[in-house]
């Protein structure tokens, strides 16, 4: 079997994975081990992000989306699992709305650029596009319900203790309840495509495999390798980021937001950027398998799970380590919430150019650059 470019690329970049395992049984410097733990997802998840595009390319683009969120999605559980674990609630709060951040705008930018500059207007399913924006638009009400009762339990100042803390611990409980059943709902409407009480049975269609894909077995297996070797790398950086923010003088939300994020969202880019460039769909640009709307896909359906699934799980797990509450600072809230909204406007025609991707990365970068100057105690909730 042929590797292609990217996977021999990914298989070169996987030295980081004992590198950094090697550097944690060495005892070496703190800020060492945490940029070859960053270092070190990125091919992992890249492997993930090609065994499920294997898999997407016999499943069709809405499952082959849910699949490479489920996988992809892994380092910010694992983030979020160490994290809470240490007391990095911080830090964990920042990596699962970056990753949210960076779905909505530098992912699908870099996916509309991509598409742009190859195949000049490529279009997508309207209606397709439409259900996606429905979803993106939950997860900033995942984040905006919580935060808003809040406001108005703690009378618009941050409460830490008594009982408006026990009220807001409460409050996230219960909201996590409420985001795991739209989760539930999410993966039987979307996997198993009930969508009625009484569905007729499709009849069966054969489905073409592209010559030279990877058998399925070996794509999930490639996908269990990749996020079992996760579990120790995403230890290791979650146990020297403390180190490395009081080195550089970075805040723990930038280090989230930007840079642990994005690492773990390197297989939707991926993932994502690839479908963009490669997939033209039916003649016309618009069909089942269309390149933009896989990418749509990735981007609606890893935000989704991280917004009624990771992070409400991350919430109820917190219980017993550190507990954490579904509240965010308004500023990360209105940036998710710009970001989302011209998601859903640029998705709203059904096709899209270069200069519209250009303007997504460009409001990612501004963005940025406001998460990395001002303090941490600008965004804690």
């Amino acid at each position: 079997m042929r590797l292609s470019g990217e996977n021999r690329v990914f298989a070169i970049l996987v030295v980081f994975v004992p590198a950094t395992l090697a550097s944690s049984w060495l005892k070496w410097p703190p800020s060492v081990q945490f940029f070859l733990a960053v270092a070190a997802v990125i091919p992992l998840a890249g492997l993930i992000g090609s065994a499920t595009e294997e898999l997407a390319n016999r499943l069709g683009a809405r499952t082959g989306g849910l699949l490479n969120a489920t996988f992809g999605n892994a380092p910010d559980f694992l983030v979020g699992f160490f994290g809470v674990q240490r007391g990095l609630i911080p830090l964990v709060k920042a990596t699962l709305i970056g990753a949210l951040i960076s779905n909505s705008a530098l992912i699908m930018g870099l996916c509309y650029i991509s598409a742009g500059l190859i195949h000049g207007k490529p279009k997508f399913r309207r209606a397709e596009a439409g259900h996606h924006s429905v979803l993106m638009l939950l997860t900033v009400a995942a984040v905006l319900f919580p935060s808003s009762g809040a406001m108005a339990i703690c009378g618009g100042t941050q409460c830490t203790e008594g009982g408006a803390a026990q009220q807001v611990q409460v409050l996230s409980i219960g909201i996590s309840a409420a985001l795991l059943v739209a989760y539930v709902g999410y993966i039987v409407f979307s996997i198993f495509g009930v969508e009625s009480w009484r569905r007729p049975k499709a009849a069966a269609t054969p489905r073409k495999v592209a010559s030279g894909t990877w058998p399925t077995w070996l794509s999930v297996s490639v996908l269990v390798a990749a996020t079992g070797l996760l579990i120790p790398i995403v230890d290791i950086l979650t146990g020297t980021v403390g180190a490395v923010t009081k080195v550089l003088g970075w805040t723990d939300v930038f280090v989230g937001i930007v840079i642990v994020a994005n690492a773990g969202n390197a297989a939707e880019a991926y993932a994502a950027i690839s479908a963009a460039i490669r997939r033209r769909g039916s003649p016309g640009g618009v069909g089942e398998d269309s390149g933009l709307d896989l990418a749509l896909g990735i981007a609606s359906a890893s935000s989704i799970q991280i917004a009624t699934f990771i992070l409400p799980l991350v919430v109820l797990l917190s219980l017993f380590f550190n507990p954490m509450t579904l509240v965010f600072g308004w500023v990360e809230i209105a940036i998710l919430g710009l970001m989302v909204l011209v998601f859903n406007y640029i998705a709203h025609d059904g096709e899209s150019n270069w200069l519209e991707g250009l303007q997504l990365v460009v409001l990612y970068a501004m963005a940025a650059i406001v998460i990395f100057v001002l303090p941490s105690t600008a965004f804690s909730g």
